[in-house]
């Protein structure tokens, strides 16, 4: 299965700022963000990331499959097609398989990325930089041990500010 990470950062590296709210997204990175939803029609995210866009920005509405990493696995979710689970990253991938998905893209936040890096899965990475710095915030990655290489694939201009980078991570 292709996993690929959709993530939005500022210029000084972090995914999110202090206060957890996402209001220093440009309009072209939440764009790109349902357009790669839609295409994989697999998305996985931690339960942060759930609790900001549920139920309203979930970015999957009644189709595909929203897996939430979390420990609460009895919450009730918001729409049918979101799975609660606390199993690992290469038990996810084949839920997800068993659900007939080719690919699926993170799409946050530190902890789920983390997990699914450690565990050698991951086969792109498409960063969003925003025009912003934080201070305090977010890292992309968290007890990860490893170093990655990347070969950069494409970048695009995204708006007067903002840039999208993508990457493919090279196999190991």
């Amino acid at each position: 299965m292709k996993i690929i990470i959709y993530l939005a950062s500022s210029a000084n590296g972090k995914i999110s700022n202090n206060r957890n709210v996402p209001d220093w997204l440009s309009q072209e990175y939440g764009r790109g963000f349902m357009e790669i939803s839609q295409k994989t029609g697999a998305v996985i995210m931690g339960k942060t990331t759930y609790n900001i866009l549920a139920p309203d920005y979930l970015p999957l509405q009644n189709e595909g499959t929203m897996v939430v990493l979390t420990h609460d696995t009895t919450a009730t979710p918001a729409k049918p097609n979101v799975v609660f689970t606390d199993k690992s990253a290469r038990e996810i991938v084949a839920l997800l398989e068993s659900k007939g998905h080719q690919e699926a893209v993170i799409i946050g936040g530190t902890a789920t990325v983390s997990e699914f890096i450690r565990a050698g899965l991951v086969n792109e990475i498409i960063l969003v930089v925003e025009p912003v710095l934080f201070g305090m915030g977010l890292p992309m990655l968290e007890d990860v041990d490893i170093d990655l290489k990347l070969d950069l694939s494409e970048i695009k201009k995204l708006n007067d500010h903002t840039v999208q980078l993508h990457y493919q991570v090279q196999v190991q």
